[in-house]
């Protein structure tokens, strides 16, 4: 229970700290994407105000590999999701505007929906080593699903390309969660030496470079809220099947109450989405 108490705390200081580096971020798109017509991800990341968000997301990003040395994915990516709830002030702050009754509404659901999925779906901590082919597996098929969304955000509408690139960089996010996890668990049982000489380590690296740049990507082809929303759901969601499936993660609800954190899931999902819109009818 310590341990749970411990990495829940540290994943809920990780939604904070990645939530300001995400609107720091989302900002410099903002004050390029209007005035110059070219911009792309390549040239936002020129800024020094986007590298002193990026900066701050890898701190959260820290706390977030701490959480996992203390729990299950399952326990703490679904309040990661919780860095919607903490951008929505932010931004609001930075821009000047008064968060309404509708987003502080859909921003409550939000929360005790990943209370309830928490508590009532008590997730486990015990983890297997998969096979390699499993390892193997669910690396190729992360990769096609990316290069997909990318394809199709090449040929989609402005809209389009925003919603997939957000989607595809959530998804690589989830990723990215998934591989600390087993980063950490190469640094616990063989330490540092483990660690580097293993596959995990590099991995994370090209995951993330991957997935900042694909964030980077949707937030200049377009409005935050038009590829946060995928974003925020598609990496807890991707990161959380993979423990299920290659860790054999579980929640552990009684049968008779599993309904409960399934809706909790729905109404977590659902809100992302509505919170999104409900800024996003604000800031018009």
């Amino acid at each position: 229970m310590a341990d749970q108490l411990i990495a829940a705390s540290l994943a809920l200081l990780s939604a904070l700290v990645v939530a300001t580096g995400t609107v720091i971020r989302h900002l410099v798109a903002e004050e390029t994407a209007p005035s110059d017509a070219k911009s792309t991800a390549l040239s936002t990341i020129t800024s020094l105000k986007w590298w002193g968000g990026a900066g701050v997301s890898i701190v959260g990003y820290g706390l977030q590999a701490a959480a996992l040395r203390f729990a299950s994915i399952l326990l703490v990516q679904p309040i990661t999701i919780l860095s919607l709830f903490f951008a929505m002030p932010l931004s609001a702050k930075i821009t000047g505007r008064t968060v309404s009754k509708k987003e502080w509404f859909w921003a409550v659901i939000l929360t005790v929906s990943v209370g309830v999925l928490l508590v009532v779906g008590r997730p486990t901590n015990d983890h297997t080593k998969a096979h390699p082919a499993m390892w193997i597996g669910s690396l190729l098929v992360g990769l096609i699903v990316v290069v997909i969304l990318i394809r199709l955000a090449r040929k989609g509408l402005r809209k389009e390309r925003a919603l997939l690139l957000g989607t595809a960089s959530g998804f690589t996010y989830g990723y990215m969660s998934f591989l600390t996890k087993s980063g950490v668990m190469e640094l616990s049982e063989g330490g540092l030496r483990a660690l580097v000489t293993g596959s995990s380590l590099y991995l994370i690296i090209a995951t993330a470079i991957a997935a900042t740049w694909l964030q980077q990507a949707a937030f200049n082809a377009g409005a935050i809220q038009q590829s946060l929303p995928a974003m925020t759901v598609a990496s807890p969601l991707t990161s959380s099947m993979l423990g299920v499936i290659v860790f054999q993660e579980r929640f552990t609800t009684p049968e008779h109450l599993i309904w409960i954190p399934i809706l909790a899931a729905i109404m977590a999902a659902v809100s992302v989405v509505l919170l999104s819109r409900a800024e996003a009818e604000e800031s018009v």
